[in-house]
């Protein structure tokens, strides 16, 4: 057994009783399918870990630019039905922020349209330092004012707060690489769960392995690092120990999102178990956790777009039973 939470019932659901606040960006993904059909979806990495927190019953606060044109019309309202809650609700008259997915062979590639636009307004972020768990990456690292803003809510945040860094790397969108890699590093210190991607790390690391790279984030300072390869099995280091953590195989319609429902998922298992930043050094909860974000993400890549599985969608997954409403609040690992 691990600890005793506190749960709540919200609309029929469970609510885990912990404060999450993700920093980054919402944006308008302009999706090309591979017979050259285009489809408009909300979307955006950060987005998309708020929304998975909020769908499997976390709090959680966006913290990002909201334009007041048509598509932030359309994010504030699949926001709001989600349970996402704006940090900062007022709209700009900035554009919302876009990116064109080409998608081949259910794989995304990304172009992006990201000067002066709506989401990278933030840069006050003094609010945040009591919460929870703290989400930095992706654009949000790149674009300024939201860049600078990510970097103090980080160096700001509470001891107890469980950071979380998914540098989630876009070369074509990152004009200046030597300071976002400095950038990423420099959070390094602070953070407590880092995730990457083997693209991740060959943009941060071109010249050494996954493996070493993943050692490099170690060094720099962070508690534990997450690396993913698609359907390979996932991979974290803990210590000096790594562990290897199978993908079942699975059914992909696309992989827009995988990631990002791999990270809330996480944060909202290891909050949901009352877990703290110092449990991170043991591998038996980082394995348990891992599994279960695992089968989210995977179920993210069952449907097409950016579409994280809802709590009652894992009613009969074990990993998440101790969220069923007839479950005992005590949870267990498997």
């Amino acid at each position: 057994m691990i600890g005793e939470i506190t749960l709540s019932i919200k609309d029929g659901g469970i609510v885990v009783v912990s404060e999450v606040a993700v920093i980054g960006e919402n944006l308008v993904d302009l999706i090309v399918g591979e017979d050259g059909s285009t489809q408009a979806v909300v979307g955006g990495g950060p987005l998309n870990v708020a929304r998975t927190v909020a769908r499997l019953g976390g709090q959680v606060r966006l913290v990002s630019g909201v334009s007041s044109d048509v598509f932030g019309r359309r994010i504030r309202d699949l926001a709001a039905a989600d349970g996402v809650v704006l940090a900062r609700p007022a709209a700009t008259s900035q554009p919302t922020t876009m990116a064109v997915v080409e998608l081949t062979h259910g794989d995304a590639q990304y172009h992006f349209h990201l000067r002066d636009t709506a989401a990278f307004s933030v840069s006050e972020v003094s609010d945040l330092r009591g919460v929870d768990a703290l989400y930095v990456g992706t654009l949000g690292l790149v674009v300024s004012p939201m860049a600078e803003a990510s970097v103090d809510a980080v160096r700001d945040a509470s001891p107890h707060t469980l950071v979380v860094l998914d540098p989630n790397c876009r070369p074509q969108a990152t004009a200046d690489r030597g300071a976002y890699v400095s950038r990423v590093m420099g959070i390094c210190p602070r953070a407590d769960v880092v995730k990457v991607s083997l693209d991740d790390v060959a943009f941060l690391f071109p010249e050494i392995t996954p493996t070493e790279a993943a050692t490099e984030l170690q060094r720099a300072g962070a508690t534990l690092v997450v690396l993913s390869d698609g359907p390979a099995p996932l991979r974290a280091l803990v210590g000096s120990e790594w562990l290897e953590i199978p993908v079942p195989p699975t059914k992909v319609v696309d992989t827009v999102g995988a990631g990002d429902s791999l990270v809330g998922a996480f944060v909202v298992w290891w909050l949901g178990h009352d877990l703290t930043r110092s449990d991170l050094v043991t591998s038996h909860f980082v394995d348990a956790g891992l599994r279960a974000a695992i089968e989210v993400s995977r179920r993210t890549c069952m449907v097409a777009g950016a579409e994280p599985p809802h709590l009652n969608d894992l009613a009969n997954e074990p990993t998440w039973s101790w969220l069923r409403p007839a479950s005992s609040t005590t949870p267990s690992t498997p």
